[in-house]
């Protein structure tokens, strides 16, 4: 298919971009600005990260969950806008591993790689069977689904997202789009149908500070506070998806950056207005925080007969992020592969002739989500494994903004021209979400341990270890990995 002559010169522009990286164009550069925008704003997904979290932020502080969603919206507008300094100077797939490796060493660059191959490995298949969850109860026409059932249906929903993928990226970003536009509008439509309700009843403003603990029936602790930040340290990450379909993106200096924060931020105002209409809509606090899901409880007071179409749009915005979550994925494995970072690292590198998409990363994502689905016990242990090990890939990458290659003692400003100020914030954030995820007791049905988060990612980090010492390391030291040099006319930033 031909280019248009406008798209060709642009797209020849960042063809050449990226060969002073020293990277040859493999994958097919198709993405224009909104769809960047797309596969960010759909892996955050408000709808999907409210609809499975809701009922745990509302057991912890009750009403004011809204203002712990705040406060990480905040935390990670600090994280996004480290990270824009990055993609504007290293619009690299593998964001995070590039960024880390050419700014400090491939060392640390395997270290944070391997990190958010974890959080991308173990959120695919939760997001996938929150999905089949969904799919299962309207099966079961009310009744609690078999975990056969579900465990069927997860496998479905991976397989139909993989061969999507395989289609070609237009395809995947076509549906992406639709999806978008489609949670944009429910997400609008409830935002006023539940803050219609919500006045109507006369509970807001109080509501969103009613800070009380379903556990103790009393006001909400430090602990209870550390706990309810998960609602929105789960939901509004993923903004960083488009940095990592950066060599598929047309003028991704500009484009990338933008996609990141217009996403974030849309994303995090849209989920606060959500968030205050459903706690003003949902009348008595205590019997909504012993429901097993309010969210739904007052989705189907607010909309009645409507609420098959609400829940077709969820399935549908549960499926795009789905779609953006196993791109971003598959992008990864194929840098770190086209780098010899894993090992099979050229088979990981295989592109699709036509394509132009990473078929064999894909392949490698499919296969191990549908074995983690039907070997462990509990998705939600790799959904905890995600969180902690996203956020310790987000600190590594915010170190090798503040302290990589280009800065200098005595100045203001990281290599990439973020404030330091913004960086050490941005630092103190991401460890202190580790911490609320990791030193706080979050038990998990089937297992014994209180601090499953901080187990299961030490069995992850252990996994990684072993393959760097066994492998990755000595091809580092004996020169035989690693990212290509920089042409040393690479420009840092784009003239502001």
């Amino acid at each position: 298919m031909t280019r248009p002559p406008d798209t060709a010169t642009e797209a020849d522009r960042d063809d050449r971009d990226l060969s002073r990286f020293g990277y040859p164009q493999r994958l097919r550069r198709t993405l224009g600005g909104f769809s960047s925008f797309a596969v960010a704003f759909s892996l955050i997904s408000v709808l999907t990260g409210v609809s499975a979290n809701f009922g745990h932020g509302l057991r912890q502080v009750g009403g004011a969950v809204v203002w712990s969603w705040l406060a990480v919206l905040c935390g990670q507008v600090l994280v996004a806008w480290v990270m824009c300094g990055l993609a504007r100077r290293l619009p690299l797939s593998g964001y995070g591993y590039q960024w880390a490796t050419r700014l400090l060493n491939p060392h640390v660059g395997y270290a944070v790689g391997w990190l958010l191959v974890l959080q991308l490995l173990t959120g695919f298949p939760g997001i996938c069977a929150t999905l089949a969850r969904s799919l299962a109860g309207l099966i079961g026409d009310g009744r609690t689904p078999s975990a056969p059932l579900i465990t069927g249906l997860t496998l479905a929903v991976i397989a139909a997202v993989a061969l999507v993928q395989l289609w070609g990226l237009r395809l995947a970003a076509r549906i992406n789009d639709t999806g978008v536009w489609a949670e944009l509008i429910g997400v609008a439509a409830l935002v006023v149908v539940l803050g219609w309700m919500a006045l109507r009843s006369g509970s807001l403003p109080g509501a969103l500070f009613e800070a009380r603990q379903a556990a103790t029936g009393g006001i909400a602790g430090a602990g209870a506070w550390a706990l309810s930040l998960l609602l929105g340290a789960w939901c509004l990450t993923g903004f960083e998806a488009a940095a990592d379909l950066a060599e598929e993106t047309l003028d991704p200096r500009r484009a990338v950056p933008r996609a990141m924060m217009t996403s974030l931020v849309g994303s995090g105002v849209a989920g606060f207005l959500l968030l205050a209409g459903a706690v003003g809509a949902l009348g008595d606090l205590a019997a909504a925080q012993a429901s097993g899901d309010p969210l739904l409880d007052v989705l189907r007071r607010a909309t009645g007969s409507a609420l098959p179409a609400v829940l077709g749009v969820l399935g549908v915005s549960i499926f795009a992020c789905a779609l953006a979550c196993m791109a971003a994925a598959s992008r990864l494995l194929f840098a770190l592969g086209r780098d010899g970072m894993l090992p099979c690292g050229r088979w990981l590198a295989g592109v699709a002739p036509g394509h132009g998409i990473p078929r064999n990363a894909i392949l490698l994502v499919w296969a191990v989500s549908s074995l983690v689905v039907v070997a462990l016990p509990s998705l939600d242990l790799v959904s905890q494994i995600s969180a902690v090990a996203g956020y310790l890939g987000y600190a590594g990458t915010v170190c090798a903004a503040l302290f990589g290659k280009g800065s200098a003692a005595g100045t203001d400003t990281g290599p990439t021209g973020t404030p330091r100020v913004v960086g050490t914030l941005a630092l103190c954030w991401t460890l202190g979400v580790v911490a609320a995820l990791t030193l706080s007791p979050t038990p998990v049905d089937g297992f014994a341990t209180r601090h499953l988060p901080a187990w299961s990612t030490g069995f992850g980090l252990a996994a990684g270890l072993t393959i760097y010492l066994g492998w990755i390391r000595g091809r580092l030291n004996r020169g035989e990995a690693g990212p290509p040099r920089i042409d040393p006319e690479t420009p840092s930033l784009p003239p502001s």
